[in-house]
C-alpha cells in the first residue's frame, strides 16, 4: 500500500511540475549537443545564466499581465531602450546622479503602465495593439532623443558593478535574479494579492462579484510590468556600458516564450516564476547553440521571427477560446 501510495505522489508531482521536469530535460539536452557540437567549448553555464537572467527579469513583468487577464506587452523593450538612453547622459559615468536616473526609470515605468493599462481595460483595445502602438511612440521617442546620432554618457561605476560584473564565477546580475525571484514569490505567493492575482486572471467574473477590485489589480499588473522594463532599462545600461538604438527590442518575444515554456498559460489564472527562469535559460541555450552551429545573429532573428509568428498564433487562439 505503501508503494501504490509513493507511486501516486510521483505521478502528481511529476504531473503538476511537467513544464519545469521538461525545461530541465531540454537544458540537458541543448548543452550536451552544444558541447557535442563544439567539442566541449560551449557557452560557460555562467554565461548562460547571465544572459538568461535579463529575459527573466523582463519574463517577470509580463508573467504578471499574463496572469492577471491574458495580456501581453509588447512595449517593454522600448521602455527600456528609452529609459537607457536617457539615464546614459544622465548619469555620464558618475555615482553622483544615480538616483536621478533610478526616479527617471520609475516615471516612465508608471506612466507606460498607466497608459497601457487604461487603454486595454477601460478603452477595451487589446492590448497586443495597445502595446504595439506604444512601442513604435516610445522608438520614436528615442529616435528623437538620439536625432540620428550616437548616445553619448555611461552609467555610474556601480550600475556597470550591479549588472555587468561578476562575484567569484557568478555574474553579479545572477544575484540580482536571486533577489528578484524571491520578492516575486513572496508577492504571489504569500500575500493577499497573490489570491487576487490569480482569481482575477482565472475568472474576472466570478473574481468581481467576490469584491475583487478587478480593473485596479489588472492595472497594477500593467504599471508593475513597466515598471520592471524601465529598470531593466538601467541594468542593460550597466550590463553593457553603453546605450543604443534597439537594445532591448530583442527581448520582448523571448520574454513572452519563457512565460508560456514555463508552464503559464496565455489564458491567465496562472503563476509560476521558477517556470518562467527555466524558460529563460531553454531559450539562451538554444540561442548559444545556433551561435556554435555558425548562424550567429542570423540564427538568433530566425528564432525570434518563429518564436514572435508561434506567440501570436497561441495568443489569438486562448484569447478567442475564453
Amino acid at each position: 500500500m505503501n508503494n501504490t501510495v509513493a507511486a501516486n505522489g510521483s505521478k502528481s508531482f511529476v504531473k503538476k511540475n511537467s513544464s519545469l521536469i521538461l525545461c530541465i530535460i531540454l537544458i540537458v539536452i541543448l548543452f550536451v549537443m552544444g558541447n557535442a557540437i563544439t567539442g566541449g567549448q560551449f557557452a560557460s553555464v555562467g554565461s548562460t545564466v547571465k544572459f538568461a537572467a535579463l529575459i527573466a527579469i523582463f519574463g517577470l513583468g509580463q508573467m504578471l499581465i499574463i496572469c492577471t487577464g491574458g495580456d501581453i506587452d509588447l512595449s517593454v523593450g522600448y521602455t527600456a531602450t528609452l529609459v537607457s538612453c536617457v539615464t546614459a547622459g544622465m548619469m555620464d559615468g558618475s555615482n553622483m546622479n544615480i538616483w536621478k536616473a533610478i526616479l527617471f526609470a520609475l516615471m516612465v515605468g508608471v506612466v507606460v503602465g498607466l497608459v497601457n493599462g487604461f487603454m486595454t481595460i477601460y478603452a477595451r483595445i487589446p492590448s497586443l495593439v495597445v502595446t504595439l502602438a506604444m512601442s513604435q511612440i516610445l522608438q520614436g521617442i528615442v529616435d528623437i532623443y538620439s536625432a540620428g546620432a550616437s548616445i553619448g554618457g555611461e552609467p555610474s561605476p556601480c550600475l556597470k558593478w550591479l549588472a555587468g560584473q561578476q562575484t567569484g564565477p557568478i555574474p553579479n546580475i545572477g544575484f540580482l535574479l536571486a533577489i528578484m525571484t524571491v520578492a516575486v514569490m513572496w508577492l504571489l505567493y504569500k500575500t493577499k494579492l497573490s489570491s487576487l492575482y490569480v482569481a482575477t486572471g482565472a475568472n474576472p467574473r466570478t473574481a468581481h462579484l467576490s469584491g475583487v477590485k478587478v480593473n485596479f489589480i489588472r492595472m497594477s499588473s500593467f504599471v508593475v510590468c513597466s515598471i520592471i522594463a524601465a529598470m531593466m532599462g538601467l541594468i542593460l545600461l550597466g550590463n553593457l556600458g553603453m546605450a543604443f538604438k534597439d537594445m532591448a527590442s530583442t527581448y520582448v518575444m523571448p520574454s513572452i516564450a519563457a512565460v508560456v515554456i514555463g508552464g503559464v498559460s496565455i489564458k491567465g489564472g496562472q503563476r509560476n516564476y521558477i517556470g518562467v527562469i527555466l524558460g529563460a535559460i531553454v531559450l539562451q541555450t538554444l540561442t548559444n547553440l545556433f551561435v556554435a552551429l555558425g548562424y550567429g545573429d542570423s540564427g538568433k532573428y530566425l528564432g525570434s521571427g518563429i518564436i514572435l509568428l508561434l506567440m501570436l498564433i497561441v495568443y489569438v487562439r486562448e484569447k478567442t477560446s475564453r
